[in-house]
């Protein structure tokens, strides 16, 4: 899988060669040659195709000109050496083309200046010859196989070129095509709005348009034509892909296209898509007698885009997983088979700065990990840099790791959580071994190990570990080994201690399949190597939960190679040694139905059971399987249906296969996960398709007379077009989904911001279907796929509480999944939406089975409420039954500190055994109103203010609703109502005494107009009413809130203190000023009295006693280190960007920890000194931010301006933790007695 990531790059031809028009037309990639080459007008220009892209130079096209005869279109043969161009004039020019470049490195001494010289491009691109076309102007090319290519023109006719004869072979046109075998689609396939008219559409109306299309596709030996006239042609020729003959006779199927414009056939997955005039696509399946079958219709990306406008082109990538839709006016869009949209231009979209405006032309690299964009009026080309994403194919119950990562050319990308908050993403970055990478780039192929500890990655020739626990990379150490066999598949990781290479040698290009150790890559560390007959497509493991495990091969000939393996570690050596023992079993022969399948994965026999006994030793637990065969898994290509085969079935009846296939999905399969982790007998499956992820159990019965006879399926998520499943992670507990985000970087050096994209992750949770299936398993009424459970099946017991079941839910609390999960079956399982139909008592003793269970869990209070919230008020009582009344159940939150949870009961409270249009009545009411302010006094006390937050947000809107203007209307339309009693209850009067306004009461209220702040704010105006509310109703609240307020500020908790009085509208300058009003009337009296003595009570002073608590509420609250001596010489040079920035003067060789964190911390310096603003009425908090800041010339002000602060500062830097502070503050003591000595005044007591 393939995402797009990082910047766009434009490449053009700076500095312009002489003579040259200047404007791109199309774009080509070689993949033998390693070069790019650019259609102008008048001229072909290269670029180097490797890591680093450099213009070499220009070719101009023989006769070629802008205005006359202009080049229009061109074509590379699939070696690379062959190159074909159109002009206007009907001209066919052929080219031979010698260039081969090597990697950057051999490059890099030739270049200069952005250019490359590699010598005369007279010698290296050759003109062969010319051709004239007789039959209208070219409008496009195709390439129809090895030998031809195709094109088509403005006269219907479509042109067979041969590309080593280099003239005319073949011209075909509807009639010559209407004589061979035609036959017509059925009418569920011509579509609805064809199905009346195609009963009286002859075969002369069908072949008596032009072609305006066509492409070939050289695997499937099929050729597609499409016609003007509204349908589209599936042809198989008798000569395969060899046009080069005379005798060509063509099998023809013929389906309704209406307004389609351009075709593409993708031949690995049998996919055709479809383009149409108004800018829609659509996708649809080839089955095996060439019908279509629809598989998605539109591009649900563009739902807000009104004008789509034409599409000029559709490709798709090398491995035919993503088509890239070039639009004229929008730019380009890549999407996913499955009709996912992975990226688009329109991402890239920068006021400031230009970016693709459209499209004309473009082409993927042949490794995919680039696209190359041409836009219109450009003099160059785009590039789009895309990262391949591998994933282990399964689940294991251990690991440390995520096992998903992504790489491209040069770089690995380990998944993480964004530094910013943004979520989990590839954030860490890994440079690959850098010699390797020259050596052998471009990196195509790599795999992950189970556990996420251990990555693959493979190039031109040999491979290259990484360790994630270490960071270290590891080779083949020698040379000679690494290039003896490059790899030609995905590798497989079996368990984390040794990886599957399937390889092709480069001197006999032969095929192996080779086995290397994960330890040190020397001369010993291939384990295993055995010689293939044919290419090998895929590689798959399955195992059972010791070591005996079957390694599955797919081949070129569609033959399934069957080895079993058996891992042993030598115990008597103290060296990590492993042995591999591999036995080859059999090889068997897919039947036609199973055609070279785009998916496998393998199952153990062992997992197929429906008594499986986990603890066994492992002499009984192999007991009967030691002469099984596995069961493969495969997704065919076409229908993209899931079935499974039974190797063991097809070995002992060769003759009839059918019997050994089962289907388990009928279609719309992209890719699947097995998930060993779940405490569940059989296997679980984990399923991505067109119709979205679903969870497959796969149980077999006792007897082996029928393939998984019980298919459980549960839905886990509907189809995202957004986003795309690319691994599952058992260590996070969830599929990863991954999707672009589009990010704004900011300009550097004047420039103009950039738009990059990055590669973001998004759990998707489906643990809650295990719970679900343990339910479920057995119940007749289940849905299954087969819609019929046999009688040979156990059914289960309705819940397993196993010791497997509490190791897996142990995983889940480490990876922070277990609530979600447990609440999502909690609520499934109460609201009747469980797949299984459930009487009322299994019902009953389902969920206090649940609840018993949870109880062992710290989370069951976060799980039970978080259930309740979703539940509706009539389903309440099916939980309440088994945890008590709400205010109990309220009360045990209290008890277990659950104060989160607690609030979230209040509405529970509130409106037990009520509907919601019912209203609630006087006593639960009342008793809301009680339990509220209890939690709230609770809160205040823990400094929680988001609780405090949310509290006072539930109070304000019960307040609002007793005092709207519709209550009076409402009272006199219902009588003496519900909320009138309320009012009653709980004594509230629209008109208490307004002793808030008090210059003399501490807690005095923002008035409504600073709440407000101009403009009339309904919710703020609405909070502080409710906080005046409380505060007059309810005296516990007020002394909380003053004993918490108080406490806060001469524990020096500022932030906190500020953030309480902003929630609760305080005036937190009038509250500082009235609580610190007799410290300040002590420090002016003292100040004044220049004969005060040390015996006089200076001991006893507020600021001697409040100085240190507040300088130690600061440091921690902001979470400053401390140190107890001076260390700022030591880190000087490291810091002093930092105070570059700052104008604050402080002295940075006096610096302590404290002031290295805060003044290299980004907005510490801001924060503190914004403290100090709002707290400047408060001399002595001033003199602690000041003090922290280490601000000499302030401290010194103050000392002078308040001479009692010597005592306070003295008596400060006597306590121990702040011996760090003594060179500095002693050094302010000493300049204040230093001027009181110039000015004659009385220095300071020492």
């Amino acid at each position: 899988m393939h995402l797009v990531y990082g910047c766009p790059a434009v490449y053009s031809w700076d500095p312009q060669p002489n003579d040259c028009d200047g404007r791109s037309l199309a774009v080509l990639s070689s993949s033998v040659g390693n070069y790019i080459v650019v259609l102008s007008s008048t001229q072909l220009h290269f670029w180097t195709g490797t890591s680093d892209i450099i213009y070499l130079g220009s070719v101009r096209i023989n006769g070629a000109t802008v205005d006359d005869d202009p080049a229009t279109h061109f074509l590379l043969h699939a070696r690379g050496d062959y190159l074909v161009v159109t002009t206007l004039q009907r001209r066919i020019l052929f080219f031979n083309i010698s260039l081969e470049v090597k990697n950057t490195e051999v490059l890099a001494p030739l270049y200069h200046d952005n250019l490359l010289r590699t010598g005369s491009f007279a010698s290296r691109v050759r003109f062969l010859k010319e051709e004239r076309l007789e039959f209208g102007i070219v409008t496009s090319l195709a390439s129809g196989g090895s030998n031809c290519f195709f094109v088509c023109t403005t006269a219907g006719v479509v042109c067979v070129m041969g590309w080593f004869q280099q003239k005319l072979l073949h011209t075909w046109s509807c009639r010559s095509l209407g004589k061979d075998a035609l036959s017509f689609a059925p009418l569920d396939e011509m579509g609805e709005e064809h199905a009346d008219s195609s009963m009286r559409v002859s075969r002369g109306d069908i072949l008596s348009g032009s072609i305006l299309d066509v492409c070939h596709s050289s695997q499937l030996k099929l050729t597609v034509f499409l016609f003007s006239n509204g349908y589209v042609v599936l042809a198989q020729s008798n000569v395969g892909s060899d046009f080069t003959r005379d005798d060509i006779a063509f099998s023809l199927k013929c389906a309704a296209a209406t307004c389609v414009a351009r075709v593409s056939v993708n031949s690995r997955h049998m996919l055709l898509v479809m383009a149409t005039d108004a800018g829609d696509v659509m996708c649809k399946w080839i089955g095996e007698d060439l019908s279509l079958k629809p598989m998605w219709n539109g591009l649900k990306c563009l739902r807000g885009v009104k004008r789509h406008g034409p599409i000029g082109e559709l490709l798709w990538s090398p491995d035919e997983e993503l088509l890239c839709v070039g639009f004229y006016h929008l730019g380009v869009f890549v999407l996913h088979y499955s009709g996912v949209c992975l990226c688009s231009s329109m991402l890239f979209h920068n006021p400031q700065r230009r970016v693709v405006q459209g499209c004309i032309s473009f082409l993927w690299a042949s490794h995919g990990h680039r696209l190359f964009v041409v836009e219109p009026l450009s003099d160059g080309f785009t590039e789009y840099s895309f990262g391949q994403i591998i994933s282990s194919p399964c689940g294991e119950i251990t690991g440390c790791f995520t096992p998903i990562v992504a790489f491209n050319d040069d770089a690995l990308r380990l998944a993480g959580n964004f530094p910013a908050g943004g979520g989990p993403t590839f954030n860490d970055v890994v440079s690959a071994r850098s010699q390797y990478a020259i050596e052998n780039y471009p990196l195509t192929q790599g795999a992950v190990s189970p556990d996420g500890g251990s990555v693959v990655l493979a190039g031109k020739n040999g491979f290259v570990l990484f360790d994630c626990l270490s960071h270290r990379w590891s080779a083949l150490r020698e040379k000679k080994q690494e290039a003896e066999f490059f790899c030609v598949a995905q590798p497989l990781w079996l368990s984390n201690i040794a990886v599957v290479m399937p390889v092709r040698m480069n001197r006999s290009r032969n095929f192996e399949l080779r086995v290397y150790a994960r330890r040190c890559l020397d001369e010993n560390a291939l384990l295993y190597r055995e010689p293939l007959e044919r290419m090998p497509l895929q590689v798959c493991e399955c195992h059972e939960e010791f070591n005996d495990m079957f390694i599955l091969l797919l081949d070129s000939s569609n033959a399934l190679l069957l080895w079993r393996c058996v891992i042993a570690h030598d115990r008597h050596s103290y060296l990590p040694d492993v042995k591999i023992y591999l036995e080859f079993i059999k090889r068997t022969q897919l039947p036609d139905g199973l055609v070279y399948p785009v998916g496998m994965a393998g199952i153990h026999p062992a997992r197929k059971g429906a008594k499986r006994t986990s603890f066994l030793p492992f002499s009984s637990q192999r007991n009967g399987y030691e002469n099984a065969l596995p069961y493969a898994l495969f997704i065919l290509r076409g229908s993209h249906a899931l079935v499974s085969f039974d190797l063991g079935a097809a070995a002992t009846n060769t003759s009839e296969t059918s019997s050994a296939i089962k289907i388990l999905v009928s279609d719309g399969v992209c890719r699947i996960w097995i998930d060993y982790s779940v405490p569940m007998d059989g296997t679980v499956v984990i399923v991505f398709g067109i119709h979205g992820i679903n969870f497959l159990h796969l149980l077999g019965g006792e007897d082996d007379t029928e393939i998984f006879p019980v298919v459980h399926e549960y839905a886990v998520s509907e189809f995202d077009a957004e986003s795309i499943p690319v691994g599952l992670s058992t260590y996070n507990g969830c599929l990863f989904t991954a999707f672009s985000t589009r990010e704004v970087i900011g300009s550097i050096g004047g420039t103009s911001s950039t738009v990059s994209l990055r590669i973001s992750l998004k759990p998707l949770l489906y643990n809650f279907c295990v719970l679900t299936a343990l339910t479920c398993m057995g119940l007749p009424s289940l849905e299954t796929v087969n819609k019929k459970t046999p009688s040979n099946v156990n059914p289960f017991p309705l819940l397993m509480w196993n010791d497997h079941l509490l190791y897996w839910l142990e995983s889940m609390r480490r990876n922070g999944t277990f609530i979600p999960n447990a609440d999502y079956f909690l609520h499934t399982l109460i609201s009747e939406t469980i797949l299984c139909s459930l009487d009322h008592d299994s019902r009953r003793a389902a969920v206090q089975a649940t609840l018993s269970l949870l109880r062992r869990y710290s989370e069951f209070y976060s799980v039970v409420v978080s259930c309740m919230r979703m539940l509706d008020v009539s389903q309440w009582r099916k939980l309440l039954d088994f945890l008590g009344s709400p205010l109990e159940f309220f009360r045990e939150c209290i008890e277990n500190h659950r104060f989160e949870e607690s609030a979230q009961l209040l509405r529970v409270i509130m409106l037990d055994g009520n509907f919601p249009d019912d209203g609630a009545s006087v006593e639960s009411l009342e008793t809301t109103m009680l339990c509220a302010v209890h939690l709230f006094v609770l809160a205040l006390w823990r400094r929680n203010v988001p609780l405090v937050h949310d509290l006072l947000r539930f109070m304000a809107l019960l307040h609002t609703e007793l005092v709207s203007p519709d209550f009076e209307t409402d009272r006199k339309a219902n009588g003496s109502g519900v909320w009138k009693r309320f009012l009653t209850a709980v004594g509230f009067q629209k008109d208490l005494p307004q002793d808030f306004s008090l210059e003399t009461e501490q807690l005095c209220l923002l008035t409504p107009e600073e709440v407000s702040g101009g403009p009339s704010n309904s919710e703020m105006l609405q909070r502080r009413s409710a906080v005046e509310f409380v505060l007059r109703k309810y005296p516990k609240v007020r002394q909380a809130v003053h004993d918490v307020v108080s406490e806060s500020l001469f524990a020096g908790h500022l932030v906190v203190l500020r953030d309480i009085s902003h929630e609760l509208f305080i005036a937190l300058r009038h509250f500082v000023t009235t609580k610190t009003q007799s410290t300040m009337r002590t420090l002016r009296t003292k100040a004044s009295d220049d004969a005060v003595t040390e015996d006089d009570g200076c001991e006893g002073t507020p600021e001697l006693m409040h100085l240190p608590a507040l300088f130690d509420g600061i440091h921690d609250e902001l979470g400053l280190p401390r140190s107890l001596r001076c260390i700022g010489t030591e880190f000087q040079d490291s810091v002093i960007h930092f105070m570059a920035t700052e104008e604050t003067g402080s002295n940075m060789a006096l610096w302590t920890t404290a002031q290295s964190y805060v003044y290299t911390t980004p907005r510490m310096v801001e924060t503190i000194l914004g403290i100090r603003d709002l707290y400047s009425i408060w001399d002595e908090c001033v003199l602690a931010v000041n003090v922290v800041l280490m601000i000499e010339d302030a401290v010194i002000q103050q000392i002078q301006a308040t001479p009692t602060f010597v005592k306070a500062l003295q008596h400060l830097i006597a306590q121990p933790q702040n011996a760090g502070y003594t060179t500095f503050v002693q050094g302010c003591i000493n300049a204040y007695d230093t001027a009181n000595l110039s000015t004659g005044s009385m220095p300071s007591a020492v």
